[in-house]
């Protein structure tokens, strides 16, 4: 049986939200910028699904998205004009927001899986292997609320207010069984078939990995007496008892040895007396030592090390558990969590839960690159249970390499607009069967590269290195130009891609909806198709002109787009314009015609390119283009990054100008 699809209805930023897990792999990846619902999804799993006794595990007044605040002043101003009881309870049964959340499983034709099925089909004659569930959290005591707000001693108390303090008082879990597409809906009577049918497990991002023993045992020794506890205990009996026997014997020898050391102690005791018709208490030292105090207060987590002398002698040596770094703490830290969850799971002796799911917050923490790549492949193969079965993993991270370890249809990318969050399934970018070469390539492309784009507000795609190298301060100097744009605290993710690719981008772009811009060269060949310089050019061979934005082959329309005719939605393409009368063919070449007096003047402290320049430092304007065929490109991007004061090509600071003003993808 599998968790299939999650649907979650004004629960915090997700208002509106439905996301799919990944159909042929053990773990789904959340990815996207900060502030984008991640955490959200996997806190309303256990909220909806979890214990509700436990008070962390309540919802709260904050869980109701944004929107509901409107709906809640609402109805306190209906209900200041309402005159009886039941109307009262009437408008709060019909206007209160409810938290929703729809859950669909498909299941097998195992026993164990048709037995949790046949009690949430709502009809016996379907053919799909597909059952569902919604359970609702709202109001329930809407009498005690009507009464108790109506009493509530400080009038200027809000509706809002009001029930945050006693939300739970008033309002509960709801649980019913549906339609696949959620038409039909019965209330299940009891949450017993919850039990047997899921089981939600997390290991938060917050796992507090100091090294401060300050405060008893240290994190990882207490997993161990949790792991000793609850499984160990209760899976080897025998062997229990032999450590429970070993300690007690330990206790006893150890108390024998107390009464020497001791011994003058007490009887010194003994001598300051006590008041008349008291006996003097024979005060008894003992050795009281058991399994749980010392896992939790005397076990500590030592690393088998080595060091090889230049002679090739080897010296082993252990180091406690706050002498290794923080990376593997983090990695042990978590694989003993999944153990427990796993042996957890197992230890239930019938109707065990038939799906597992394992919530993993942003598990790259401390770990290095090589680390967090392994991580992601290996994850899988710990979660294994004895009958073959894998637990279901929902792993939110932050690190490009996790998402370059994996393939695109795990991947689901989080986006935010606003006050609400929507997501995006990689595994259906919209390709069809002729472009599966264009799959491959940005597969490829990404896993090698670029999987950063899918945690940026913004991105830009340039066409070289020498772009790639200085769009970092063309970004600081433009927005230190334009006063109130601030595009240098933003996350832009930079990709070079060439003027031969860029145009394969377009379904990934288009579907994660990042602002993008497009920098890339006007590319102008002749009616041969031979380069050539712009003022001998006929057309564009650059593809992403000619097939993406704008569109256009002929030079003459290329050069008199407008930034309307370079725009689509929220991705523009920048190439070169007319700058000093002249409009140049590459980049290096509109850095000369917006650069001519600085290059007059700086061309010596340029130490890769300067003496090539020296020789047209008089004819810069009219030798550009011969000039530019002979400089080294990331030579003379590197003699810009050491020099600073030349300017922005107008094409691109056009560009980034217009990438300023776009709302990010957050």
């Amino acid at each position: 049986m599998r968790l299939e699809t999650v649907r979650i209805r004004n629960f915090r930023l997700l208002r509106r939200f439905s996301v799919g897990l990944a159909k042929a792999k053990t773990t789904t990846i959340f990815v996207g910028p900060n502030n984008t619902g991640k955490t959200s999804v996997m806190d309303a799993l256990q909220l909806f699904f979890g214990a509700g006794d436990d008070s962390r595990r309540r919802f709260s007044i904050h869980d109701f998205s944004h929107a509901c605040r409107k709906v809640f002043d609402r109805v306190e101003a209906r209900l200041e004009k309402v005159e009886t009881e039941e109307i009262a309870i009437k408008l709060l049964h019909s206007s209160l927001p409810r938290l929703r959340m729809e859950l669909k499983f498909s299941y097998t034709e195992d026993s164990a899986d048709l037995v949790v099925a046949n009690e949430l089909l709502m009809s016996l004659t379907t053919t799909s292997d597909i059952v569902a569930l919604r359970i609702e959290y709202g109001i329930d005591n809407a009498k005690g609320l009507w009464a108790d707000f109506k009493a509530r001693p400080e009038k200027s108390i809000t509706f809002f207010e009001f029930l945050s303090d006693n939300l739970t008082s008033y309002f509960k879990k709801a649980t019913y069984k549906i339609s696949e597409d959620g038409s039909q809906a019965q209330a299940l009577d009891n949450n017993e078939v919850l039990k047997r049918l899921m089981r939600i497990d997390m290991v938060p991002a917050q796992r507090h990995l100091d090294d401060d023993e300050a405060v008893g045992a240290a994190k990882l020794s207490r997993l161990l007496h949790e792991h000793y506890t609850r499984y160990y205990k209760v899976e080897h009996v025998d062997g229990a008892k032999e450590i429970e026997s070993a300690i007690k014997n330990s206790s006893d020898i150890l108390t024998g040895k107390y009464v020497q050391v001791f011994g003058r102690l007490t009887s010194k005791l003994k001598t300051f007396g006590y008041p008349q018709g008291h006996a003097s208490p024979d005060l008894l030292i003992k050795a009281e030592m058991t399994a749980e105090k010392i896992y939790r207060d005397s076990t500590r987590i030592y690393y088998a090390s080595e060091h090889t002398s230049v002679s090739g002698n080897v010296t082993k040596y252990e180091l406690p558990e706050k002498y290794n770094g923080l990376g593997y703490k983090n990695l042990i830290f978590i694989v003993l969590q999944l153990e427990s969850f796993r042996a957890a799971l197992e230890a239930i002796p019938k109707d065990r839960p038939r799906v597992h799911i394992i919530a993993v917050e942003e598990p790259e923490a401390h770990l290095h690159p090589q680390m967090q790549q392994v991580f992601i492949n290996e994850i899988a193969k710990v979660l294994e249970q004895k009958d073959g079965i894998t637990a279901q993993v929902l792993l939110s991270t932050h690190s490009s390499h996790m998402v370059a370890g994996s393939d695109f249809d795990p991947i689901r990318y989080f986006k935010r607009k606003g006050r609400e969050v929507s997501v995006r399934d990689l595994s259906a970018l919209p390709l069809t069967k002729g472009n599966t070469d264009v799959m491959n390539f940005l597969r490829r492309y990404m896993k090698s590269t670029h999987c950063e784009l899918f945690f940026a507000d913004k991105a830009i795609f340039v066409e070289g290195q020498v772009e790639r190298l200085l769009l970092p301060l063309m970004i600081a100097q433009s927005s230190e130009k334009h006063a109130g744009v601030f595009l240098s605290s933003q996350y832009i993710s930079i990709s070079e891609v060439g003027g031969a690719y860029a145009h394969i981008f377009k379904p990934l772009i288009e579907f994660l909806q990042i602002p993008t811009l497009i920098v890339t060269d006007l590319d102008s060949v002749d009616a041969d198709g031979k380069k050539c310089a712009v003022s001998d050019g006929v057309k564009t061979s650059n593809a992403a002109l000619r097939t993406w934005l704008p569109g256009k082959e002929d030079l003459a329309d290329l050069i008199v787009c407008d930034a309307i005719a370079k725009t689509d939605g929220h991705i523009q393409v920048a190439y070169q314009v007319a700058e000093a009368g002249m409009c140049a063919r590459s980049f290096e070449e509109s850095f000369v015609y917006a650069n001519l007096e600085w290059l007059k003047a700086n061309h010596g402290k340029l130490l890769a390119c300067g003496s090539i320049i020296e020789v047209s430092k008089d004819s810069l304007a009219k030798d550009a283009y011969e000039l530019c065929k002979k400089l080294p490109k990331v030579d003379f991007a590197l003699d810009l990054v050491s020099e600073g004061g030349w300017g922005i090509p107008k094409y691109i600071a056009d560009g980034l100008q217009w990438l300023a003003q776009q709302g990010s993808s957050r």
